[in-house]
């Protein structure tokens, strides 16, 4: 009889074998110049790879088929458990999650053995060799910390298991830790690469355009993952909001961020050969804080809803820390410290495109620093002088001028030449967007849009208080807001003038209508207008970001159906409770009619949800919120507390302007990022010879 347990272990174990097989004979190979033991090593890697693929399928079968014989199976799943959050429990829990890590690498792997087959050949022995190194560590970790193929020694079965977390039952969370996970795992591709280009002195830009989708891959998949995790927030929370700064979305964020400035700065070296030093730091740095992030959640430092915090492998990450930084950054130095890493040019000034990428970088790499000593800030406290604790309000201090800085150097960007800007260039491509930004936002001002006068008037900076606290203690939501709005226009109108001006150049050039010319610059160039249009996308995400600052919240209190209380411009009418019942939960509603004036809204029906089953661990009771969708802004509602015997209800009301930019933005930056990401069509080298030849022998006939 197939004993699915045992060939799972069996899978990991070989894979073990096969990964130190795979590295050693490609660095035989390397140091030998034997092409046999490299593409042995390369065969091995593909065979790894099918045999981690076959693993996971094993575990994606066990929670479909609830095999509770399987201990991680019986943790993280039940009976009751539709077939779509069964699949995410696979990593619902910390054996599961290495799993599926091991599971990323072995995709990432097989595609860089794949693609690389014709071309790189002197670095691929290294690159596989590093990649194999990585895969060792967590399949080792598989092996004898977190195995998800360990049994129960009972006969028979567990009839049902304990499920999955209620918090964690939520779409969103079915695409949050994958892509969250994904995007840590595909960035070790460049970092491998690097490595190679280290060890060999191949520090040219080859390495930086072989790996350079494997890094938009991996921000984009980090990209979605926090963009999913805000939407599980605000969903499931009940607060409102969908960015908390919680450690846990605190570690994804960091090597977002490192990795966001890397892909501005090769830009850099790929055109004017500048940065070197600072582009390999920036990967390895990268690489760096995706481990950092993923020892984070499975160290016990940190409290969150989705942290491992009963883990017992973080020492085991601290080592492969350790090893990191002390192999990365000794080659680093080697090759710095021998010339390598020099670069052949200067920034000739900062008021040029390459200046304002500089200062992009500055600025990323500075707001890393105030999330990684925000997010450990308790503990290092803790252990050298008062324990302070760092909520938000010390990150938004510290944080949102940073946002505001990205923003007009986003918009800074495609208006500045390269090498050197001259008065007159700034004059010409600067003064109609600063005029129209200023407009608009002077118009939303004088109009009061979401109370934009009340918060100026708030403002508030207590210079007599203590100098530490300046940031903290200031009152700025109002002029953040305008600053933020007039750069959204101004980063609005930029990028889309240089879609509206291109295509006015090509029709004019080629004849053809406005659209089709827009289309075609725009497939043409996709890495550049790509990256323009997921700009885009973070000019209206930032919209929202600024709502988040600016929206009304109200706590009320409804005494029997018919009662009505008002927020803002909204009113709220009673109409009454209700329950439903499942297998899993009571789930228990207040019906609300919304107005604003004369106009129907609609109704809103948050809910609360007791959980009755013995299995539930943390969450037996979830508060569900319900909203009302609108451009101006969103009404959601959560229920604090209610009697259903007198119909009365307490309820936490939220009017969130400009929350749909958060959704609309999110997906426009991944259509750029889908873009950026498009393979370019290529003519083959041999084809083009054969018709050149061709048409050679047509002409001398």
């Amino acid at each position: 009889m197939f004993n699915a347990h045992a060939f799972g272990n069996l899978l990991l174990t070989a894979g073990l074998v096969v990964a130190v097989l795979s590295g050693v004979a490609a660095i035989l190979g390397r140091l030998r110049r034997d092409e046999r033991l490299i593409l042995a090593s390369e065969r091995a890697g593909l065979a790894l790879s099918l045999m981690i693929i076959s693993a996971s399928l094993l575990l994606f079968d066990a929670f479909l088929s609830h095999d509770y014989l399987n201990i991680y199976v019986a943790h993280y799943s039940d009976n009751s458990m539709p077939w779509y959050y069964l699949l995410s429990a696979f990593w619902g829990g910390q054996d599961g999650s290495v799993l599926f890590w091991s599971l990323m690498l072995a995709l990432a792997t097989g595609a860089a053995i794949l693609q690389n087959r014709n071309q790189n050949r002197e670095l691929m022995p290294t690159v596989i060799a590093v990649l194999m190194a990585v895969q060792f560590f967590f399949l080792l970790l598989l092996i004898v910390k977190t195995n998800p193929f360990k049994i129960f020694m009972i006969d028979p079965a567990p009839i049902n298991g304990k499920g999955l977390e209620p918090l964690l039952q939520n779409p969103a969370m079915t695409f949050h830790p994958p892509s969250i996970l994904g995007g840590y795992v595909w960035f070790t591709v460049p970092f491998a690469f690097a490595i190679a280009a280290l060890v060999h002195k191949r520090l040219d830009d080859i390495w930086i355009r072989t790996t350079r989708r494997y890094a938009v891959f991996s921000w984009g998949l980090l990209s979605i993952g926090n963009l999913f995790g805000g939407m599980w927030a605000y969903e499931e929370l009940g607060w409102g909001g969908f960015w908390g700064w919680d450690p846990v979305e605190n570690a994804s964020l960091m090597p977002w961020l490192s990795a966001t400035a890397y892909l501005h700065s090769v830009m850099i070296q790929e055109r004017r050969g500048m940065l070197k030093v600072w582009n390999i730091f920036l990967v390895l740095f990268t690489y760096f804080l995706t481990i950092f992030g993923t020892f984070l959640t499975r160290s016990g430092l940190i409290d969150s809803v989705h942290s491992f915090a009963q883990s017992d492998v973080a020492e085991w990450f601290i080592v492969f820390m350790a090893a990191l930084v002390i192999i990365s950054g000794g080659l680093m130095l080697w090759r710095y410290f021998d010339g390598s890493l020099k670069s052949t040019r200067d920034v000739d000034s900062l008021m040029s495109r390459e200046g304002v990428f500089l200062l992009n970088n500055f600025v990323l790499i500075a707001a890393v620093a105030v999330v990684m000593f925000g997010t450990l800030g308790q503990k290092i406290s803790a252990h050298f002088w008062q324990e302070t604790k760092y909520a938000a309000p010390w990150f938004n201090a510290w944080m949102v001028p940073g946002g505001l800085s990205l923003l007009i150097l986003m918009g800074i960007g495609p208006l500045i030449p390269w090498r050197r800007a001259t008065m007159r260039s700034f004059r010409r491509n600067f003064a109609i967007p600063l005029v129209i930004s200023f407009a608009f936002t002077a118009l939303l001002y004088f109009l009061n849009a979401y109370h934009l006068q009340a918060h100026i008037q708030r403002t508030h900076i207590p210079f007599d208080g203590p100098l530490g606290r300046l940031a903290l203690d200031a009152e700025l939501t109002g002029v953040y807001a305008l600053i933020g709005l007039w750069a959204v226009f101004f980063v609005l109108y930029t990028l889309l003038w240089e879609f509206v001006n291109g295509a006015r150049h090509r029709a004019s050039s080629t004849g053809e209508n406005f659209i089709v010319a827009l289309t075609r610059m725009t497939f043409k160039n996709r890495r550049r207008y790509g990256g323009y249009i997921t700009h885009l996308g973070f000019g209206l995400l930032f919209l929202s970001f600024i709502g988040t600052g600016l929206k009304t919240t109200k706590d009320m209190r409804f005494d029997g159906v018919g009662a009505q209380h008002q927020i803002d411009d909204i009113t709220l009418t009673f109409k009454g409770l209700s329950e439903e019942k499942t297998k899993e939960y009571n789930e228990f509603f207040a019906a609300f009619d919304a107005r604003r004036g004369e106009q129907i809204l609609g109704e809103i029906k948050p809910s609360q949800r007791n959980y009755t089953g013995a299995n539930v661990k943390m969450s037996r009771i979830t508060t569900e919120k319900d909203e009302i969708f609108n451009w101006k802004a969103n009404v959601y509602l959560t229920i604090a507390a209610f009697v259903p015997r007198t119909n009365t209800v307490e309820i936490t009301a939220h009017v969130n302007p400009m929350m749909l930019w958060m959704w609309v933005g999110g997906g426009v930056l991944l259509i750029g990022v889908m873009l950026a990401l498009w393979p370019e069509r290529k003519r083959y080298r041999i084809l083009a010879t054969a018709r050149r030849v061709a048409s050679k022998e047509g002409a001398s006939c």
